[in-house]
């Protein structure tokens, strides 16, 4: 069976895959995106929902660099998202704390936090007492000190995804969910269309954003893409009145109160391959780990626990690429633990790649050059 051609072929419908196809039908092209199951059930739906500016990851860029910039542009872009497409995501800006449990870690953040400042980016460093003031709620014993960013927040990963779906659908976008990839048409060095178990798609362009199974896409058309599933668990409690007021980070399990008051505990990044099983011992350990930073989770019943496969990378930052051969194929995979904080930044340097637009941040960051001289590129 051969469907009506698109100009763009998304594969993977997670934040990252979702983004991509709405910001790249917004730029006016035809775009269908294939999903083996539904929007969000992967990875997205895994995810504490922490959006954090300035956290570890700003370690490796004591100045603003891509990273910063592709996270500033998803929570900037998560500002208008709600209005644009009628959905409300649940993202506050409700201002964060990096945590230091030694004089070592402070040294980072503070070496961090001086480089950021000098960009006009606002983070502010606390002793032990300005972290106790600024989250009562946390148990602060063994922390040394910190610094407070407000531009930190959190949102809801399923409800972005489903807004980011949304507005896709209503710019044009053709939604195969539950539609299984089996082939990528190559001819004269370039795609030329995909195959898919709802039919063939004839296309200029494919996005290869099928998280922790970019790696089997990219093989479908002769590319190593390394990237390899991470397991991820998470767990949820029933709701309670509203204790926890800033995100959290530098010290594990992550933990968010949502909304309605269910606090949602996670954090875990486990090579073991694509077991998406639930791991008793693990979900009690990290229970127990967030109980000891946040006494008031005690009596608190647990609703649910779950587990989702996040795409790591070797060095756990994204892999965004428009490649060379087969030309037409771009990546956009390799988010870790940290997809919903890059994926409408992703979806807008992806459109950058795409539409021949000026890219809006350096790519050799997010490049697979950067693995050229490592086991994982060879």
């Amino acid at each position: 069976m051969t469907l009506a051609p698109s100009d763009v072929v998304v594969i993977g419908g997670g934040a990252i895959g979702t983004a991509v196809a709405y910001s790249l039908a917004r730029a006016g092209r035809s775009v269908t995106l294939v999903e083996r199951r539904g929007v969000g059930q992967e990875a997205s739906g895994a995810n504490v929902g922490l959006v954090t500016l300035f956290s570890g990851h700003s370690f490796d860029e004591p100045d603003p660099g891509p990273i910063y910039e592709l996270t500033r542009a998803s929570a900037d872009a998560y500002l208008a998202l709600g209005d644009e497409v009628g959905i409300d995501i649940e993202y506050e800006r409700c201002g964060g704390v990096v945590l230091a449990e030694s004089e070592d870690k402070l040294r980072l953040i503070r070496r961090a936090a001086d480089g950021y400042r000098r960009h006009g980016v606002p983070v502010e460093m606390l002793d032990a007492a300005g972290v106790r003031d600024c989250e009562p709620a946390f148990h602060h014993d063994g922390i040394v000190g910190g610094a407070f960013c407000p531009l930190n927040g959190q949102l809801n990963p399923l409800l972005l995804c489903r807004a980011l779906a949304q507005g896709a659908r209503r710019h044009g976008v053709r939604m195969l969910l539950g539609t299984t990839v089996h082939a990528i048409a190559c001819e004269g060095g370039r795609v030329r269309a995909v195959r898919t178990s709802a039919g063939d798609l004839a296309c200029e362009l494919v996005v290869n954003a099928a998280g922790a199974w970019a790696a089997e896409i990219g093989a479908l058309a002769g590319v190593k893409v390394p990237v390899k599933p991470a397991r991820g668990q998470i767990m949820l409690t029933e709701p309670a009145p509203r204790f926890i007021h800033r995100v959290i980070s530098g010290a594990e399990p992550s933990a968010r109160q949502t909304r309605r008051g269910n606090v949602i505990v996670g954090g875990t990044v486990e090579d073991v391959g694509f077991d998406k099983r639930v791991a008793a011992p693990t979900v009690t350990e990290f229970a127990r780990g967030a109980l000891e930073r946040f006494p008031r989770l005690r009596g608190l019943g647990v609703i649910r626990t779950w587990a989702g496969l996040r795409p790591a990378s070797p060095d756990h930052k994204p892999i965004i690429q428009l490649l060379d051969e087969p030309a037409g194929l771009c990546l956009a995979t390799g988010h870790s633990r940290r997809g919903i904080c890059y994926a409408a930044g992703t979806g807008r340097l992806v459109t950058d790649l795409l539409t021949g637009r000026a890219p809006f941040l350096a790519l050799e960051t997010f490049g697979l050059g950067r693995f050229a001289n490592t086991e994982e590129g060879a």
